[in-house]
């Protein structure tokens, strides 16, 4: 869903900065913020912000004082309509607290990978579960049971189980099956099967869905709540940021910026790409529109040429990049190496300038092996670094630590950093 910039509830100046405690109202400066709060916001703002369950206050207050703030956190540009002040309009609930959320972001989790038994060409979700279970805020919000304590779902629940999955990981250091996930794939996504070879972006990416599907139900559904409640979850203050499209028209030189929610990057690497970099810059490059192509400039009333460039407004805190490896038909897969840094900076991809610069750190790495270049068929092992820095390969039951010189080596088919 698309929507124009939000703008600043004093001074009316397009802005994507919200207020840290409620992300509901927008400054442009800290000056009007500070007058916003002294105008009466201070005694609204932290009444809206909903903590749910004792037992989260219980968890959370343990963290306290031994945690570290993130360098940075920010707060995308919302999809609704600019907050119209007090007077005219109800704050959007809050489904997870942000300051909850930083909480488990600095938790610091050290654990060697617990490796999982396949259970028939299940090695695509293996390494989903592996890297799902080393991203940091996730896995410390399930280690702590705080999902199921406030689940209300009947029937079969994902995050339920991947609780579980998670806590048995932890505990274990025996290899185990997750059986109770793959049983039941269809769940989580309809095109899935069991016993059958997938695509471990494609599983990533639904599990990544399905986990947001399930925070929305649980406070009413999708269709019951606004798009900016929508942007309050767990599973979006983790994997979600924004993508700016810009189209400047050639003839007025007028700006037309449009505002997409991302939870995860698809870059190509095909051409002259021979590095991470290189496909991020591929994939910002400008685009001219013309010939058939035109754009419709509002303020020309004509089809003109103009230039469209794609852009990350808002980075998430966790960055998954996917690398466009399969191609359809005949033409099989893209097998070259494409190198990756151990640390990325975004900050020539990006469009916004509210965001701290965001410097990111390499944690997990999906490496699909393929005979003949297939797409059809191969194997998925991945590499995740612990809390202590140690690098370690999880070949489905099998764990071996590794120097970082080899991870740095592998023909990347998935990278996730965090900040």
């Amino acid at each position: 869903m698309l929507a124009n910039r939000p703008v600043c509830v004093l001074c009316r100046t397009p802005t994507a900065t919200r207020c840290s405690l409620c992300k509901a109202v927008y400054y442009c400066t800290l000056e009007c913020q500070g007058k916003h709060w002294k105008q009466g916001h201070r005694l609204e703002c932290p009444r809206k912000v909903v903590v749910s369950r004792d037992k989260r206050e219980h968890a959370l207050c343990a963290l306290d004082g031994t945690l570290a703030k993130p360098k940075k956190v920010g707060f995308p540009p919302s999809q609704f309509p600019p907050y119209l002040g007090l007077a005219n309009r109800e704050l959007p609930q809050i489904l997870f607290p942000y300051r909850d959320f930083l909480k488990f972001f600095s938790c610091n989790i050290s654990k060697v990978p617990c490796g999982l038994i396949n259970c028939g060409n299940s090695c695509y979700a293996n390494v989903v579960l592996q890297c799902l279970a080393s991203t940091r805020p996730l896995a410390a919000y399930l280690l702590h049971g705080m999902h199921q304590e406030a689940c209300q779902r009947e029937g079969w629940c994902f995050m339920c189980e991947l609780e579980d999955h998670v806590q048995k990981a932890f505990n274990n250091q025996m290899p185990f099956s997750p059986i109770k996930i793959l049983s039941r794939l269809r769940s989580i996504g309809n095109s899935l099967g069991y016993g059958r070879q997938e695509d471990a972006h494609e599983f990533m990416r639904l599990a990544v869905d399905c986990m947001q599907k399930i925070c929305l139900d649980e406070a009413g559904g999708e269709t019951t709540l606004d798009a900016r409640t929508q942007e309050t979850t767990l599973i979006q203050h983790i994997f979600g940021g924004y993508l700016q499209s810009q189209v400047v028209c050639c003839q007025c030189q007028q700006r037309s910026n449009l505002y997409e929610n991302m939870l995860d990057l698809s870059v190509g690497i095909q051409g002259n790409v021979e590095s991470l970099e290189d496909a991020l810059k591929q994939f910002t490059s400008p685009e001219w529109l013309d010939g058939d192509n035109k754009y419709r400039c509002d303020r020309c009333n004509a089809y003109v040429r103009a230039k469209k460039r794609l852009s990350v407004h808002e980075a998430p805190n966790i960055l998954t990049i996917a690398l466009k490896r399969f191609q359809g038909g005949k033409f099989g897969k893209i097998n070259k190496k494409v190198t990756f840094p151990e640390e990325l900076d975004m900050v020539p991809y990006m469009s916004g300038t509210v965001d701290t610069p965001p410097a990111y750190k390499l944690y997990a790495v999906v490496v699909h092996v393929d005979m003949l270049n297939a797409s059809y068929f191969g194997h998925y092992v991945c590499y995740v670094r612990a809390g202590n820095g140690a690098w370690f390969k999880v070949d489905d039951s099998k764990v071996k630590e590794v120097d970082q010189i080899r991870v740095m080596s592998q023909k990347a088919y998935m990278l996730l950093y965090r900040r």
